[in-house]
């Protein structure tokens, strides 16, 4: 099936250059005019963020010349989104690396990562260890699509701000061979709350507001994907399958909820968000105006905390966040590159397995699990331009 897929993208560039070519001269499309323009006072510290880190770059290691750009998916020409996609269904297409025996339902790479995401989502949410371990993340799937599957570019991110009053305008969502696909089909459903499961607080309830969809995606190149781990979050846990481990195989699911975009993920927030005085600051910006939001927004199986990256567009959202992060750092690298603030756990509840452990603050010291044996310090995660990472947000 993934190979069928990779051949509709390989269709898709031939037939994009096919047209051009028809009519007389090659023109790709690199840019989305379309949205609302970045407004003055977010490009002040975009453009701060970007002198102070290039000026931070010295002659070895991470340089000027070597240094990666992320683009908003918007801005990225056709042949390099329709490779990004072929490189997603690439990974979909391998085995696995970890030990299946703790999860029978993982069956590709791309398992891999839901499962590690699964597995440290009650430590890594609403916690000290948010921005720095999905920075990681985030750069192991860029390595996994760049070094297992021959992708040419590097991560984008989703320019949720631009199309905040409508994001199927978007190129993530506009349901093309080069988006993401977008919405569900429409199923009628009514809001549902769903447990989290792992905590001590044994009936800890998430509302899941009711969209626009409900069902399978139905366009684009993620129409009749399959997923197999998960769902996790959900109204009725089954102590059996408690983080949903076992087979699931099913359909690429989402409900878009405008409620969570429209005058909530836009500019004036994100502005605010960069704008932040102190770290403490910064990450209640962050998950009181965007975080949640933003998985709210995609619904169903990108808005199950746990599982969440079993949408491939997961990778683009959090690229977001990680880009407000980087601006919010960028204005001051000596002193705010490795500031942390949070506990331990989400909200500093404890775990089920440890229900007498006391809340207590993360530290940069800190040992993270990113899954396949590997345990950096939470302070391994916090720089751009270090330990094999070297990007910049444009």
């Amino acid at each position: 099936m993934h190979s069928f897929r990779d051949l509709v993208i390989a269709w898709a560039c031939v037939a994009l250059m096919s047209q051009s070519a028809l009519a007389g001269l090659v023109r790709w499309n690199f840019s989305n005019t379309g949205g609302i323009p970045m407004p003055v006072a977010f490009k002040k510290f975009q453009d701060t963020y970007q002198t102070n880190l290039r000026a931070s770059l010295g002659t070895g290691g991470c340089t000027k010349k070597s240094i990666a750009v992320r683009k908003s998916w918007d801005e990225t020409d056709d042949v390099t989104r329709a490779d990004y996609i072929r490189a997603v269904h690439c990974l979909a297409a391998k085995r696995p690396k970890m030990d299946t025996s703790l999860a029978p339902g993982a069956v590709n790479r791309l398992d891999d990562f839901t499962y590690t995401h699964i597995n440290q989502t009650n430590i890594i949410h609403q916690s000290g260890y948010l921005l720095p371990w999905h920075r990681l993340f985030l750069w192991k799937m860029e390595q996994a699509l760049r070094d297992e599957c021959g992708y040419k570019g590097y991560l984008p991110y989703w320019d949720v701000p631009r199309f905040s009053e409508d994001q199927t305008k978007s190129k993530v969502f506009d349901g093309s061979m080069t988006s993401f696909s977008g919405n569900g089909a429409y199923v009628p459903h009514g809001p549902r709350k769903v447990i989290l499961p792992g905590l001590v607080i044994t009936n800890f309830t998430l509302p899941k507001p009711a969209g626009t969809g409900g069902g399978c995606i139905t366009d684009g190149p993620f129409k009749n994907f399959t997923i197999s781990l998960g769902p996790v979050a959900k109204e009725v846990i089954d102590p059996a399958n408690k983080y949903g481990y076992e087979p699931n195989p099913r359909c690429l699911s989402r409900d878009f909820y405008d409620g969570a975009s429209k005058g909530v993920l836009n500019w004036a927030n994100a502005t605010t968000i960069v704008a932040s005085d102190t770290i403490k600051e910064l990450r209640s910006n962050i998950e009181a105006l965007w975080h949640l939001h933003s998985h709210t927004y995609v619904g169903l199986e990108a808005a199950d905390p746990f599982s969440t990256p079993n949408d491939p567009v997961f990778y683009l959202l959090h690229a977001q966040i990680d880009r407000l992060w980087a601006i919010w750092q960028g204005q001051d690298l000596k002193n705010r590159t490795y500031a942390i603030d949070g506990n331990r756990t989400f909200l500093g509840i404890p775990l089920d397995y440890a229900p007498n452990v006391p809340p207590s603050l993360a530290t940069i010291e800190d040992v993270m699990d990113m899954g396949l044996g590997w345990h950096p310090k939470t302070k391994e995660g916090m720089p751009m331009t270090e330990g094999g990472r070297c990007y910049i947000y444009e």
